[in-house]
């Protein structure tokens, strides 16, 4: 089965203020319509389809580094950037003026 990804703020802390959260019928009660489940109080619980998106790899401030390296941090930050929307998919206008987006 193919994959999708949704991009959406980090609920804070509790599962009950999640956009993929809501009230059943039963007041204090509440149903994750990702997974099909009832949420827990308190933490968010290890079953949370939710994964935060990893960091960027920084720029390399000074030095040299191998190509290989930079190919690598190149396409880390640019797929996190597709992601995110900071780069358009081909065929729209670039923000960063790139012409190959």
């Amino acid at each position: 089965m193919s994959k999708a990804v949704l991009v959406m703020d980090m609920p804070e802390q509790v599962c009950q203020k999640c956009a993929l959260c809501y009230e059943t019928e039963n007041d204090d009660e509440y149903l994750c319509c990702v997974a099909g489940k009832l949420v827990p109080d308190g933490a968010k619980p290890d079953w949370c389809p939710l994964r935060e998106l990893p960091e960027k790899i920084p720029e390399l401030e000074s030095g040299y580094e191998s190509i290989n390296r930079t190919l690598h941090r190149e396409g880390w930050n640019d797929c996190l950037d597709r992601i995110l929307g900071e780069i358009p998919e081909k065929g729209e206008a670039s923000k960063r003026g790139n012409p190959a987006g």
